[in-house]
């Protein structure tokens, strides 16, 4: 009789080990922005996003919608990202915002599964919590092309690569539409953009870096960036008026990351110097346009901002109507706004920057 039991517990377990649910391990790698590859057991569930341009950061992770309660910290930047994340997450609230500047004593308490830093945030926070053991991915979206590679890399950090296809298909066939549209093109103009800022009372002006994307940007519409020769390589340029009026460019266009590119723009065509300039020239002076961000940075929008300019600089090829139906594909596919609320609270704002 014992033996009988004996016999029939062990077939009892045998068939409990044979139906059981076998684990399967979510380990997988990641080649980030530096080139380290990174090793994960498992899928990351506690989120801090931080540092420098922090809120182009957020926006990119956000165009994964079915991840974003993963996001536990997001550092306090400018340019209004807090508005726009608390329009597309209704569960923002929750989160916590640290505060500008956020180190190591902030950020490693929360205990993150991952940290998500610039390339340029290595030195003055991601050593800092590597070194007390918390996951940093670094990411660079310098370039159209750093910007593919750096959302495949969230893609799959999140498990979500196809989405990652998704996004980048949708960007390239914007891009390549403008490029066949443009395809007749043998001369461009020669362009300015400008970052103009108020202080005591008087404006100052930058030009961007060689190697950022406002300059890829100019350059793959077929326009010459007038300020290559004086930009210096991994940051703004300070220009004056006098360099300005030596260039002489076609087109001007005005960034600013307040939000007041179109109250600088009109001031500087109400200035008797740069109303005579402009007129004496015929230069078209633009405000680069801004929503809940300036379009010409390295964020989600920068194909915003390239169909605008495209606009700006070639009317007769890419019209208004095509800018806005961009600008509606955009937060429908990337951001999954309703139409109604693109129509009545996007588009009406963004019509000051529209011919």
């Amino acid at each position: 009789m014992l033996k009988k039991i004996f016999c029939l517990l062990v077939c009892c377990l045998m068939v409990g080990c044979i139906n059981a649910p076998i684990s399967e391990s979510t380990q997988f790698t990641v080649q980030d922005a530096l080139e380290r590859t990174l090793e994960f057991s498992e899928y990351p569930e506690r989120i801090v996003i931080a540092g420098k341009q922090t809120p182009m950061l957020a926006n990119f992770y956000y165009l994964f919608p079915s991840k974003e309660e993963r996001i536990s910290a997001i550092e306090n930047r400018s340019q209004s990202q807090n508005i726009f994340l608390e329009l597309i997450d209704d569960k923002y609230q929750s989160k916590l915002i640290l505060e500008k500047g956020a180190g190591v004593e902030q950020i490693a308490p929360l205990n993150p599964d991952l940290v998500i830093l610039k390339t340029s945030m290595k030195e003055k926070i991601g050593t800092g919590l590597e070194e007390v053991g918390i996951p940093v991915i670094y990411v660079s979206f310098e370039d159209i092309e750093t910007i593919y590679k750096d959302i495949r890399l969230i893609g799959k950090v999140v498990d979500e690569e196809e989405r990652a296809e998704e996004i980048i298909l949708e960007y390239k066939k914007t891009y390549s539409e403008i490029k066949d549209k443009l395809a007749s093109i043998s001369d461009g103009k020669d362009l300015l953009l400008i970052q103009a800022q108020n202080v005591d009372q008087e404006y100052s002006f930058q030009v961007p870096s060689n190697t950022w994307l406002q300059t890829q940007m100019v350059k793959d519409l077929k326009s010459n960036p007038v300020w290559e020769s004086a930009s210096l390589s991994g940051g703004w340029t300070d220009v004056n008026f006098e360099q300005i009026l030596n260039w002489n460019p076609d087109d001007i266009f005005v960034i600013n990351y307040r939000g007041q590119s179109d109250e600088i723009t009109m001031d500087l065509k109400n200035n008797e110097l740069w109303k005579s300039f402009l007129s004496n020239n015929k230069i078209n002076l633009a405000p680069f346009p801004y929503d809940f961000i300036s379009w010409d940075q390295p964020d989600p929008r920068w194909i915003l901002g390239y169909t605008w300019m495209a606009s700006e600089l070639y009317p007769q090829q890419i019209g208004q109507d095509y800018v806005i139906e961009t600008v509606k594909e955009f937060y429908t596919l990337f951001y999954e706004m309703e139409e109604d609320y693109i129509d009545t609270e996007i588009l009406p704002g963004i019509s000051i920057y529209l011919k």
